[in-house]
This record gives C-alpha cells, structure tokens and sequence, in this order.
C-alpha cells in the first residue's frame, strides 16, 4: 500500500509552489512592466498579470494535476 501522507504531502507542496509561483509572476508583470507600454489599446502590466498569467497557471494547473497527482484509495471496500 502506499503511504498516502507521503502523496498528499508532495501534493500539497506542489501545489503551494505553483500558487507562489502565480503570485511571483503576477507582481512581476503588474510592476516591472514599465506603464507606458500598450498592446491593442490595454496597458501591457494589465494583459500580462490580468490576462496571460491566469490562462497561464491554468494550463499548468491542469498539467499538475494529470501528471503529479495520484488517485488514492480513502476507505476500505471490504463488506460486512
């Protein structure tokens, strides 16, 4: 059997690391991008922190999932 603490810790940890990452990119796109740069009209910060990241972390979202998770069983299935 699996030790499921061992699984739902490394879940947990990439999942905290992807939520710091998102948080890292979206304060570096929202304040590094000088303000003066537009694309179609929207401030460049706006589309990359606003716009990309979360299409971005989604993705990766759905990637961690299908690649770092496991299904693991939570109760018996033995009956009485």
């Amino acid at each position: 059997m699996t030790n499921i603490v061992h699984i739902a810790r490394r879940e947990a940890v990439l999942s905290v690391t992807l939520a710091l990452l998102y948080l890292a990119g979206w304060a570096a796109t929202a304040y590094l991008v000088p303000p003066g740069l537009n694309l179609a009209g929207w401030p460049l910060w706006f589309v990359l922190s606003c716009l990309f990241n979360p299409l971005l972390f989604v993705l990766l979202c759905i990637l961690m999932v299908r690649r770092g998770f496991r299904p693991v069983e939570l109760g018996d299935h033995h009956e009485p």
